[in-house]
């Protein structure tokens, strides 16, 4: 029996997963704000529940992940996570073999694996959530590039106002468009979450309802860039708003608009969205976990019959 943990910006969802893919239960908390230790509290209480039928920790988590340190390099929304070997830490702390990889990536190997690319060699993922994550795969192989920064999408540059740089994720991450509707309806932003906004605009809410086609067609700019710079054979979105039925359609349409514009033959993105839904980052971290204990107990063979 396997726990794998998927840290997000406003919720870490966990599961235990048997070795055969069966998912025994599974639950979520609030990401802490206050630090790194109050995230291992609550990972205490979970790992108590099964602590003699546990075999190994899967982690999905966001930035820069160096999964052979166990160091979370770059930046992402949980600031405290970024520079502890929280790999290490955990390892020590419940005497169990712990992986971690890059919630992108692990969200691209569930899908490679069996999922909306497993018949694909070339894709992009595109994970929109607290901000938005992305993975790039080459040849049915994740490309993490030079700095571990292959596929963050969410960096990069959408647009400069007042002197201030917006990424891809200010613009186009449910961040980003709750705050748009805060500032429309002039309510604190920590009022809202991505739910609320999408029953307003299910209750008619004439602005909130612009707002989200806005952010429709922010999100189909973002794609379409994506698919200039790497020319991918799909994108597949994940995220929790990739579950909404919607959203597909309505991506179209902004590309519709967008293409219509543009004055020189253009690629148009294939979409899709992830299989697993918001469970991608679990089912990838798993996937992440099996193959490299099965690398290393291979490796420890090799070496001991040499």
């Amino acid at each position: 029996m396997y726990l794998v943990l998927d840290i997000g910006g406003s919720s870490v969802k966990y599961a235990f997963i048997e070795d055969n893919w069966t998912t025994l239960s599974k639950d979520a908390f609030p990401t802490p704000k206050d630090g790194l230790d109050s995230l291992i509290k609550e990972i205490d209480k979970i790992v108590k529940r099964y602590p003699a039928q546990l075999t190994g920790i899967a982690i999905s988590s966001p930035g820069a992940v160096n999964s052979k340190t166990g160091i979370i390099e770059g930046a992402s929304a949980i600031s405290y996570i970024h520079g502890p070997n929280i790999k290490q830490i955990l390892s020590l702390r419940y005497n169990l073999p712990v992986e971690i990889e890059n919630d992108a990536n692990c969200a691209a190997l569930a899908e490679i694996w069996q999922g909306a690319a497993k018949n694909v060699n070339d894709c992009c993922f595109v994970i929109i959530g607290t901000g938005i994550g992305g993975a790039i795969v080459r040849e049915r192989k994740i490309h993490k590039g030079k700095n571990l920064h292959g596929g963050e999408f969410g960096f990069a540059i959408s647009r400069e106002i007042n002197g201030r740089l917006l990424t891809f994720s200010d613009m186009a991450s449910t961040r980003g468009l709750i705050e748009h509707v805060a500032r429309r309806k002039s309510v604190p932003k920590d009022s809202l979450n991505g739910v609320d906004v999408f029953i307003m605009a299910d209750d008619g809410d004439k602005e909130v309802i612009e707002e989200i086609q806005d952010y429709y067609y922010r999100l189909a700019v973002g794609l379409y860039n994506i698919q200039c710079i790497e020319d991918p054979e799909i994108i597949v979105l994940g995220g929790a708003i990739s579950c909404r039925a919607g959203l597909l359609p309505e991506l179209e349409k902004a590309l519709d608009k967008i293409i219509s514009k543009i004055e020189y033959p253009a690629v148009r993105p294939t979409l899709s969205v992830c299989q697993f839904n918001n469970d991608a980052n679990l089912y990838g971290a798993l996937y992440h976990f099996r193959s490299e204990t099965r690398l290393t107990e291979s490796t420890t063979a090799l070496m001991q019959s040499c």
